[in-house]
């Protein structure tokens, strides 16, 4: 552990900002969090009117290789995927092919009595009640050939109660997730991930983003971590997801220049029109007026939660694995925080794990008040 952290220091200023070699205010700011939290490595990008004004990365993609990272690196998103799947059921929505307003029963067959009323929007809005994961670790573990299906993570789903009445109440859920994926595939013929190929990827230039998959050689590819009681361990959601077909929730990767042409093509409406957007974009109302609400006190949209940063909004998402994008509408700014380190063991080991939200909204707040 103490070489790794010898190894930071000699290459950390090593690897500073493309747009200002200087070390600023945003270096020592990522060095400290460095020092408390001891991600490995991490990419920061910042854009004002679509341009980097901030472009720099940190530390290491790999420690078993010492292997830098770099602003090419690709990182597992975890649920910073999300937004891009509600873009997707957006896409369809446009097309005639969903209703917000619809129950989910309109476009898949079996769904028992309880999930009926569970509509398109409350899926998007994380309101729909669903339990917070769908999925039997026990068929996730096989070989990659070896398929979980969207037939059996739905007849795995469909065993589990609605946690609340649909509507009523914010439960953050990767079920519901999952089911937006799953309803793609149903009314397009085709799967999840050739749709968001085709739709979103592959139209915006996004050429070093896909989906994971356990036999795909990744160049650039980060390494995750975790922490397991204080010293570093490698972890990657493709043990969960490799084998898992429409994951909608938290499958994809990507590099921080690719996802900020996502952040611009959804603020630009360059994907859907500005009335999909402004819907994605206004917070959820649940049944008793109330805004529904995230623990840090975010609202949600459709896909993106909401922020307000002293007067200036914005849409953002975090993903698990150590992943942060954020986008102030007024201002045009984007701020991208990707790290290799996830959120950590918590409970069942005591690390208190890396609170990637935390630092994505202190960088956030850093940059609106400089390029405001």
């Amino acid at each position: 552990m103490r070489v790794f952290f010898l190894l930071f220091t000699f290459f950390f200023f090593g690897t500073g900002s493309a747009q200002n070699p200087a070390s600023d205010n945003f270096d020592s700011y990522i060095q400290n969090r460095m020092n408390a939290d001891s991600f490995p490595g991490a990419v920061l990008l910042i854009t004002k009117n679509g341009k980097p004004v901030k472009l720099a990365s940190y530390g290491f993609a790999n420690l078993e290789y010492a292997a830098k990272t770099q602003l090419a690196t690709v990182f597992e998103l975890a649920s910073v995927s999300k937004p891009i799947t509600a873009t997707a059921m957006m896409l369809l929505v446009e097309q005639g092919k969903l209703s917000l307003d619809s129950s989910i029963a309109a476009y898949l067959s079996g769904v028992p009595k309880a999930y009926q009323p569970i509509t398109i929007r409350q899926l998007m809005s994380h309101s729909a009640g669903m339990p917070p994961d769908h999925y039997n670790y026990y068929k996730l573990f096989g070989p990659t050939p070896l398929r979980y299906s969207v037939a059996a993570q739905l007849e795995d789903l469909y065993k589990l109660p609605i946690k609340s009445t649909p509507g009523t109440a914010y439960l953050y859920s990767n079920a519901a997730f999952f089911m937006q994926a799953a309803i793609i595939e149903k009314v397009t013929g085709i799967s999840f991930y050739q749709f968001v190929q085709n739709n979103i990827f592959k139209p915006l230039g996004m050429n070093h983003s896909s989906f994971i998959n356990g036999d795909s050689i990744i160049p650039n590819r980060a390494q995750g971590y975790t922490k397991r009681k204080g010293r570093w361990v490698r972890t990657s959601l493709e043990a969960i997801t490799q084998s898992m077909d429409a994951n909608g929730f938290g499958g994809a990767m990507s590099t921080a220049m690719d996802y900020e042409k996502f952040l611009q093509a959804t603020a630009k409406q360059l994907l859907v029109s500005k009335n999909s957007y402004t819907k994605m974009i206004t917070p959820t109302k649940l049944a008793n007026g109330n805004f529904a609400k995230s623990k840090d006190g975010s609202m949600i949209g459709l896909g993106w939660f909401l922020r307000d940063f002293n007067g200036r909004l914005a849409f953002l998402h975090g993903g698990y694995s150590g992943t942060f994008a954020l986008h102030f509408i007024d201002e045009d700014i984007s701020v991208i925080f990707f790290t290799n380190l996830s959120s950590g063991y918590g409970a069942i080991t005591g690390d208190k794990g890396f609170d990637f939200m935390k630092t994505g909204f202190e960088l956030a707040q850093m940059a609106v008040d400089k390029w405001k």
